[in-house]
This record gives structure tokens, C-alpha cells and sequence, in this order.
């Protein structure tokens, strides 16, 4: 694909609407107590890691995996000066998720993320330092539909 389209596609994607569970907009910034049950949250190092549970090719269940490496994972990497996120899945599909990032691991703000693809990894880069991550809500993308938002 040249390098011109694929920057059409990628600024399309990335203008589409952020939509949560339900068809709402995710809130742009929450407290840590105030994030959804079932997100892993943590500093991504050694990794962050959702365990998401497929029937039918839907998500039925997803809960932070713990010590368990889990399906959906994300490894943080970076300075002081620049955070580097890798997400990666071993599900069998596509998957989105809702990821949130923390400066102080107190306040976290919506973060503009990739789906991932079966056996290809996403990297999620900011210009700052990250303390904390907050990963949860995967969902299943359709065929040939790769979403940035």
C-alpha cells in the first residue's frame, strides 16, 4: 500500500468518534476509583494483562489476569522523556480496547489507542512520561475493520 494512502486511512480511522460499551462516548478523564471494574491497571512493566474470554467470536468475559500472562497484554518501555506502550494478543480476532494513562497513577485520561490483530503488535507512543495504565473493555473488531480512536 503507498505511503499516501495509508496516511488517508489512518487520519480517517483516527477521526472516527471514541464509542465505549453501550454506544457511549468513554469519559475523557477519571480518577483512579472511578475507572470500570474488569480493567487491569498497573505501570505496564513487567506487563499489564486482560484474560478475555471469546463465544462465538463476541468477548462473553474479561477480567485483569494478575500474575497470569493473559491474551491481551501490554508491555510499557521508554525514558523519562518519552513512554512507549506495546499491546499484543493472542486471541484468535481483532480486538479494541479502552486504555486510559495516568502522569501521577491517580488521574487518568482517555488515550487514543489501535486495535490489535491476531500475531501483529500495537505501539502506543506519548511524549511525556507515563506512570500508570488503566486497559479494559476489549471488544471484538469486524473482519477487515481496523480501528484507531
Amino acid at each position: 500500500m503507498n505511503r499516501m494512502l495509508t496516511g488517508c486511512l489512518l487520519a480517517a480511522m483516527c477521526a472516527m468518534p471514541v464509542i465505549a460499551a453501550a454506544g457511549k462516548p468513554a469519559p475523557k478523564t477519571l480518577t483512579r476509583g472511578d475507572l470500570p471494574a474488569g480493567f487491569a491497571i498497573g505501570t505496564g512493566s513487567p506487563s499489564l494483562a486482560l484474560q478475555v474470554e471469546l463465544v462465538d467470536g463476541k468477548v462473553t468475559t474479561s477480567a485483569p489476569a494478575g500474575d497470569a500472562p493473559g491474551n491481551l497484554r501490554a508491555t510499557r518501555s521508554g525514558d523519562a522523556t518519552q513512554t512507549t506502550l506495546m499491546v499484543s494478543s493472542t486471541l484468535p480476532v481483532a480486538v479494541k480496547f479502552d486504555l486510559y494513562v495516568s502522569a501521577d497513577g491517580e488521574r487518568f485520561e482517555y488515550a487514543s489507542s489501535c486495535g490489535v490483530t491476531p500475531g501483529v503488535s500495537s505501539f502506543e507512543m506519548w511524549e511525556r512520561p507515563i506512570q500508570a495504565f488503566a486497559l479494559g473493555n476489549p471488544r471484538v473488531l469486524p473482519k477487515g475493520r481496523m480501528v484507531c480512536d
